[in-house]
């Protein structure tokens, strides 16, 4: 089921995976560029297993409001805006799961939220931004003068698969607000970690990559993992979007976590 539901200042759509018989409730968060359809195949696979899976397009995302204000794309807005999206659907202390970028975002409402959840999973993200991932600088520049249509040309997006003329990525990415992904850019090379304070929250947290996936380092997933005091889950033949590459298996990853937990 999908609808738009009105949070704050604009218009949120959101997508609802509901199970035959509800064992508990989950939220989940999509990464840069993405929308809430990253989650077309496990969710799902999730709702089979009793789960009442919520999932939205970010603000300024797909087809999501944009905003006046660019200061509401930043972490702490998004942040609030899922929290207020779990309350407006009476979600019970639902299962915070965050992709890439919304691992980020994820880890930013659980310090904030601690009560709201019954744990985090942080999915093929990390601690912190990357500095290093310099080629974003380069979008944020590009996109002072430019549009998001120039920007899929210059990075050559079309040449990707699955990137053809009217497909779901390219529709996503020329619906979304150039400011949110301006913004977002920033984040992701200069968010602060927030580990300590999640660990802090006394949350159940999974940690889970893809086998071959080229966002953080693993090394670096690793240690987060381990300060947070979990071993990390690796999805075999997956990328930085098992949710995509191996669906059966990552839901079976994630809901065996959520299961020990109920």
């Amino acid at each position: 089921m999908s609808e738009k539901v009105w949070i704050r200042d604009g218009y949120l759509a959101v997508q609802i995976y509901e199970p035959e018989v509800r064992k508990a409730d989950a939220l989940l968060i999509h990464g840069y560029t993405g929308s809430k359809e990253d989650f077309s195949l496990v969710g799902p696979l999730l709702a089979q297993q009793g789960y009442r899976v919520v999932t939205s397009d970010n603000r300024g995302q797909h087809e999501s409001a944009h905003s006046k204000n660019p200061e509401n794309y930043s972490i702490s807005s998004l942040a609030e805006d899922h929290f207020l999206l779990a309350q407006h659907f009476g979600l019970n202390r639902p299962h915070l799961f965050g992709h890439s970028f919304g691992g980020l975002v994820a880890q930013r409402v659980a310090v904030e939220h601690p009560d709201a959840w019954s744990s985090l999973t942080i999915f093929c993200s990390g601690p912190h931004g990357m500095p290093e991932w310099t080629l974003l600088a380069d979008d944020i520049r590009y996109l002072e003068d430019h549009s998001m249509a120039d920007l899929w040309v210059k990075n050559g997006e079309s040449q990707k698969p699955g990137n053809e003329p009217g497909s779901l990525k390219q529709r996503r990415w020329f619906a979304s607000d150039k400011r949110s992904l301006m913004v977002h850019a920033q984040h992701l090379m200069s968010e602060p970690s927030r580990i300590p304070e999640v660990k802090a929250t006394g949350l159940p947290v999974n940690v889970i990559r893809g086998e071959n996936d080229d966002a953080w380092p693993h090394a670096l997933q690793a240690q987060m993992a381990a300060d947070l005091g979990v071993e990390i889950q690796i999805i075999a033949d997956a990328g930085h979007c098992p949710n995509e590459d191996r669906p059966a298996e990552t839901a079976e990853t994630i809901s065996r976590f959520w299961d020990a937990l109920n």
